[in-house]
């Protein structure tokens, strides 16, 4: 984010990008858009760090000698991640640990494991479904809707505009569900950011 004033002026209206998270705006449109526009988790080591703790808490030697990176590195990035709130601090029964004074770390967000995942997909699948079947019979007010519109005149196309009009709805339907309570509201952070993050475990077929 920069000071320097906008040539814009003071009441101008910024667009909307496809994603938040690549705008200089500080208006977040999605809950998981601040992680990136924030730089929270900037780079690979910091993911493979999470990926670890994913797995089960470790300390930041632990993480040193698993990962081959020199443990103040870690300690560097460990520092980022709690900063962030990313990660956090777990505490583990004694028996547990090789030493009194070591500090593990695990993640603060859910991780959905491959036989967590497969456990949801039939009741996602249906639900996707829906939501397919939802769009697919809006299809011909959608067209005659961007008919009216100045778009076609601009050039472009109503298929042009579909993904857009997808993801606004999905946008609309989440601030409605956020409204009446069945999606919970977006938690403020130290920082004062606020989002929404979450894991899922790649499943086995997928190719990396």
């Amino acid at each position: 984010m920069t000071n320097a004033p906008s040539p814009l002026g003071n009441d101008d209206r910024w667009l909307r990008l496809a994603c938040s998270c690549a705008s200089a705006s500080a208006i977040m449109s999605d809950p998981r858009a601040a992680i990136s526009h924030d730089g929270k988790l900037n780079d690979r080591t910091k993911e493979l760090i999470l990926n670890a703790l994913a797995r089960q808490p470790r300390t930041i030697a632990q993480l040193a000698q698993l990962l081959g990176i020199s443990s103040p590195a870690v300690h560097r990035h460990v520092t980022d991640l709690l900063a962030t709130e990313l990660i956090a601090e777990v505490e583990l029964p004694q028996d547990g640990r090789r030493s009194p004074v070591e500090r593990y770390y695990q993640p603060t967000f859910p991780v959905a494991l491959a036989v967590d995942r497969a456990t949801f997909d039939p009741v996602l699948q249906d639900l996707a479904a829906d939501i397919a079947a939802a769009f697919r019979r809006r299809q011909e007010a959608l067209a005659d809707a961007f008919a009216q519109t100045s778009l076609s005149a601009r050039g472009d196309s109503n298929e042009s505009l579909l993904h857009y009009l997808f993801a606004t709805a999905g946008r609309i339907a989440r601030a409605q569900l956020e409204a009446n309570g069945a999606l919970p509201p977006w938690p403020v952070h130290r920082d004062g950011s606020r989002w929404v993050w979450w894991a899922e475990e790649a499943p086995a077929r997928e190719v990396m």
